[in-house]
């Protein structure tokens, strides 16, 4: 069965379907051929048995005739009135089998057979029981006893050696028609027997099979799948081949890959929030005493804003006083005003003049820069002289 693992169930089944029908095809094909047989067989039967039956209707018409003959004869003997209808009855049908056996023949007789008989028979007619009527009718009475004792028998008695010659050979093709229909009807009965048996075998492993490879494989996915939902993903699957079903286990594989990681990481993160919520509830219990704290403080708070309100009203009135004192001012401001604009104007008048002074300074110091310089010169001068005079 683990071979059959790597095989489709389409294509399995496909061929037990096409074992299943070549073995009743064959079954089939030979049945119908042996019926043709045995219908062919069972034709050529008949046949004989009609030829048969024609020829011993004729050899009964051949001693109805011989006997009726006979008894009219008596008759005319003993000085009566013969009836010689009936022989002539007689004769007329033996006549008329005679046709009715070279229609039938030669048929599934033996040709050489057939063939005696009809001569045999033809001549019996002709040669024996026709003059024998003639030499009635004439009245030749020795001649018809001499044609009766002497040529009639030789001849009756080859007929009647043809016949059972004819009669034998056709009592052996009977024969073997019979061990023929008797030996397909007993090889057709092994065969059914045998595809009978073949055939609930092949039910029998179909059944065998779907179990291992559909039924049994496809609840143990089931179960997978259980323990799936119930949250167990430590179990592994194991392979079940290539099959319809086993391509279902790498599916199946990956997808408890998938949730073990996705739940690994699910876990990871409600650690991670489980350590932010503790943060948090520590932060909370903190700021819940801070917060009181921060109450505390704002009723003294409170307390300083009412003392504050207070001072801001003392202020107000220092304010209004203030403001009273600043109009004056604004007012000694105005002249102040008017006395720093002349003020103003004095410095301009001032900076003109010391600009005027800055650029007299500026030429007196190039002057002095430049008498420097020659006074320099002079010096260096005196001082070459100097040397040049000691020398």
């Amino acid at each position: 069965m683990r071979l059959l693992q790597n095989f489709t169930i389409r294509m399995v089944m496909l061929t037990i379907l096409g074992l299943f029908c070549l073995l009743w095809s064959g079954v089939g094909l030979y049945s119908v051929h042996a019926l043709s047989e045995v219908s062919e067989g069972n034709d050529i039967d008949r046949h004989l048995v009609r030829q048969m039956t024609v020829l011993s209707q004729g050899n009964d018409q051949y001693f109805r005739f011989v006997t009726r003959l006979s008894r009219a004869m008596d008759v005319k003997i003993g000085g009566g009135t013969p009836d010689f209808a009936p022989a002539r009855q007689s004769l007329e049908n033996m006549r008329q089998k005679l046709e009715e056996m070279k229609a039938l023949s030669p048929g599934p007789m033996n040709p050489d057979i057939s063939r005696e008989v009809l001569s045999n028979w033809q001549a019996l007619l002709e040669k024996g029981v026709v003059p024998q009527m003639q030499l009635v009718q004439q009245g030749s009475l020795t001649a018809w006893s001499e044609h009766a004792s002497t040529v009639t028998p030789a001849l009756s008695r080859a007929f009647g050696a043809s016949a059972e010659r004819f009669s034998h050979e056709a009592g052996a093709m009977l024969d073997n028609t019979r061990v023929m229909v008797d030996g397909k009807t007993y090889t057709i009965r092994i065969l059914l027997i045998t595809a009978v048996i073949l055939g609930i075998a092949i039910l029998i492993f179909t059944d065998r099979y779907l179990v291992a490879m559909m039924v049994k494989p496809l609840e143990r996915i089931r179960q997978q799948f259980q323990r799936i939902a119930q949250g167990d993903l430590s179990q592994p699957i194991e392979a079940l081949g290539r099959n319809c079903v086993g391509r279902l286990v790498p599916l199946l594989r990956a997808m408890q890959d998938s949730l073990r990681e996705a739940v690994s990481t699910i876990r990871a993160g409600s650690d991670n929030i489980w350590r932010g919520a503790t943060e948090i509830s520590t932060g909370n219990n903190d700021l819940s005493s801070r917060t009181e704290e921060q109450a505390a403080a704002l009723e003294e708070t409170a307390a300083s804003m009412e003392q504050l309100t207070a001072t801001v009203k003392m202020n107000a009135e220092h304010a209004r006083q203030a403001s009273q004192l600043a109009d004056a001012a604004s007012l000694t401001a105005g002249k102040g005003g008017e006395l720093v604009s002349d003020v103003v104007e004095t410095m301009n008048g001032i900076s003109a003049s010391s600009q005027q002074i800055a650029e007299i300074t500026t030429v007196i110091n190039s002057i002095a820069f430049q008498t420097n310089i020659l006074a320099l010169n002079a010096a260096v001068e005196a001082a070459r002289a100097g040397e040049q005079g000691r020398g």
